[in-house]
């Protein structure tokens, strides 16, 4: 797995910089920053990612107190857009995982339901700001070598998304939605 330091090893190098290390320690360590330095195009994805989303919650602090019932094209209410977007990114970083078979188990830190219970915009904040370390968990194991691997995508089968298109993706989807909102006075 790329990127990630045995707890136990961290907590060690933590607690004392001074210490010596094993051989076997040392080789570990030498592996895990090396796989740190194959996940800069990764990083910069997540990164992204994170930015539209800090976008949109700067956006949602101007939104005024009836914002998430007005209508919205193709999509209900602002509130139904929102549940949209805020599931998507979570589906978009689910396959990812799937795809690659990442063994730990990360999962969305709020559900579809949840999503549907929330009634402001501070509610909403909130649950992105959820969203962000998730991210970055999801993609823990992805390594920068991943990024040209190709799968069928979820909603159709006979689309084929790289793993690195899925995550741009899930970039350009946020921003569309962001634009659509933006649009509407918001």
């Amino acid at each position: 797995m790329c990127g990630q330091m045995p707890v136990g090893l961290k907590r060690r190098a933590v607690a004392d910089r001074r210490m010596k290390y094993t051989e076997r320690e040392k080789a570990q360590i030498f592996e895990r920053m090396k796989s740190m330095s194959e996940r800069n195009a990764v990083q910069a994805l997540v990164d992204e990612h994170e930015r539209v989303l800090r976008h949109l919650m700067a956006m949602m602090n101007r939104w005024p107190g009836d914002a998430l019932d007005r209508p919205v094209k193709d999509f209900g209410t602002v509130r139904d857009l929102m549940v949209h977007i805020v599931d998507s990114l979570f589906a978009y970083f689910q396959w990812v995982r799937e795809k690659l078979e990442l063994e730990e188990n990360v999962s969305p830190p709020l559900t579809r339901e949840a999503l549907n219970r929330l009634h402001s915009p501070a509610d909403w904040e909130r649950a992105i700001s959820l969203s962000l370390p998730y991210c970055r968990e999801a993609t823990a194991g992805v390594c920068d070598d991943d990024l040209g691997r190709a799968f069928p995508a979820s909603w159709n089968e006979r689309e084929i998304y790289m793993v690195e298109q899925m995550l741009e993706h899930a970039i350009v989807h946020v921003w569309r939605h962001v634009r659509q909102l933006e649009g509407l006075g918001l």
